[in-house]
């Protein structure tokens, strides 16, 4: 199930590479570091760590006219307690690509994406009678959106937002092996630097 969700995430990202006409040096290239607020829709998840910080590098390679291909990986890292008062930590990687579509307006190109997910979690928990550690994989979609703001030749700040939807399956092994799913989808609002080559 998670190697299959794996190779979905950058299907789009090869297969449209393959089918483009154009020659890599008339591609345009981007890379670019991002760092957004990630607001959790999980009430349950915002009770116990509230925001966190989604830092992701991301490229964006030009596969027809105004459509590229996209993949980005990530990490979070959130804390908090839990409804029992113990301290948890959870740690989140992402990894997802898809396609995007961006438009000129003089010097702000607008554009908006889509893509598959896979994740990676772990949570620790810093109490006694409860599960110390539990690794996590899932996956799902995302959704975004933003501008890049070209200031200075071929440099750019990206204002963006992004919904992530996934569902991870957490399970541990203390005397039995046990699974639960949780929630991680939420919006995502944020800036990046970036350069096009």
């Amino acid at each position: 199930m998670n190697i299959k969700l794996f190779k979905v995430v950058f299907f789009c990202f090869f297969i449209c590479n393959a089918f483009s006409t154009s020659s890599v040096e008339a591609r345009t290239i981007t890379l670019e570091g991002k760092g957004s607020y990630f607001l959790s829709t999980n009430h349950r998840f915002r009770s116990i760590y509230g925001g966190a910080g989604l830092y992701r590098i991301e490229t964006n390679i030009q596969i027809w006219n105004d459509l590229y291909a996209w993949a980005n990986a990530g990490y979070m890292y959130a804390s908090g307690d839990s409804s029992r008062g113990n301290h948890t930590h959870l740690h989140l990687v992402p990894v997802s690509g898809g396609v995007s579509y961006f438009w000129k307006v003089g010097s702000v190109s607008p554009y908006v994406g889509v893509g598959p997910i896979l994740a990676y979690s772990h949570i620790s928990n810093h109490a006694t009678g409860v599960t110390r550690n539990q690794d996590g994989f899932g996956g799902g979609f995302v959704v975004k959106t933003g501008a890049n703001f070209y200031f200075y030749q071929s440099l750019f700040v990206d204002v963006f937002t992004d919904y992530s939807f996934i569902r991870v399956a957490y399970h541990h092994s203390d005397k039995r092996t046990t699974h639960h799913k949780g929630d991680l989808s939420g919006f995502n609002f944020g800036l990046g630097l970036g350069y096009r080559f």
